[in-house]
């Protein structure tokens, strides 16, 4: 939960590279329509990126009047679909000098949804990642001052390492295990979206997190970037004040650094495993305290119910890109 509860300020200033570098095309490019796509330049391009290398080879001529994504190399894996969400490790290079400016392969890479958004706005990515097999390897190339006055040619490798599922898929906890204070958590059976009972009794003084399902993915760190799902509720009235659900319980995964957080998410979510949905509440202290915040009363006591997605360590690289 962000120091601004809509759902609108939970977008992370994470170092994502492919989201990064969207966003400032969108902003550079004065005709979105003259984006290539489809393309298949005369280059060859191979990388071998690990914790200990960072070696990228680009053998031909790669100087493109407009960007352009294709395919490197074929996966195996199932055809990604339109409305997935994806998890992509992304390494961008400096064409000129072959020189990785940032990566993720070693952080867990990133979540970007193909979706009619990007086709809207990039449709020569999504028509790329539309339909490519999953452990494809894509490159995204953008000319020199497309993102942003003398700045160099870039080339984004992006490998497509799986789909990311829109709700937990961790083992579901048994009842007697959990916290009988808390309130009750039933899921949407065409969703899976929480829905929480109104709180009974009085709120816990202190954070309380029990597990609701367990996930076996990586850790959650404290510095982590995370994509999740959520559901936010008053203890006191049990009205909801924020969801990434929505009004239809669909859902839009949304994904910030856990140090953008209220201190409850921030010390709630640290060393929780991937595919693991979580109860949280959250006393005033750890929340918005006297002050409140919009729909949020003062003193309030919060539950959100989480659902882990992904996550991600702080981009490896001197030059990572922010988003606004």
């Amino acid at each position: 939960m962000s120091t601004k509860h809509s759902r609108s300020n939970l977008v992370a200033t994470a170092g994502i590279v492919l989201t990064a570098a969207l966003t400032l095309t969108a902003c550079g490019s004065d005709n979105e329509g003259s984006q290539e796509s489809g393309v298949d330049p005369d280059v060859d391009i191979s990388y071998d990126i690990s914790d200990d290398t960072e070696e990228v080879n680009i053998d031909g001529d790669l100087d493109l009047e407009q960007p352009a994504a294709w395919i490197i190399d074929e996966g195996d894996g199932d055809a990604v679909k339109n409305g997935d969400m994806i998890q992509l490790l992304t390494a961008s290079v400096d064409v000129e000098s072959q020189e990785v400016r940032a990566q993720d392969f070693n952080a867990g890479g990133s979540v970007t949804s193909v979706n009619d958004d990007l086709a809207s706005q990039f449709p020569q990515v999504h028509d790329i990642l539309e339909g490519a097999a999953l452990g494809s390897d894509i490159a995204f190339y953008m000319p020199a001052d497309t993102l942003g006055e003398d700045y160099p040619a870039q080339l984004d490798i992006m490998h497509i390492e799986s789909v990311i599922p829109n709700h937990a898929t961790g083992e579901p906890v048994d009842t007697t295990e959990l916290d009988t204070k808390l309130p009750q958590v039933s899921l949407d059976e065409e969703t899976q979206a929480p829905i929480i009972e109104t709180p009974e009794g009085e709120p816990s003084e202190d954070l309380v997190v029990d597990v609701l399902k367990q996930g076996d993915g990586p850790e959650v760190q404290e510095d982590s970037n995370v994509t999740v799902q959520y559901r936010g509720i008053s203890w006191s009235d049990g009205e909801e004040f924020d969801s990434s659900w929505g009004e239809d319980n669909t859902g839009k995964p949304i994904n910030f650094g856990l140090d953008q957080v209220i201190p409850g998410w921030q010390e709630g979510m640290a060393g929780q495993k991937v595919g693991s949905q979580l109860i949280l509440s959250i006393p005033p202290e750890q929340a918005y305290g006297e002050a409140g915040t919009e729909g949020i009363e003062p003193n309030e006591t919060l539950v959100f119910v989480v659902d882990i997605l992904h996550s991600a360590d702080p981009i490896a690289g001197d030059d990572a890109a922010e988003t606004d």
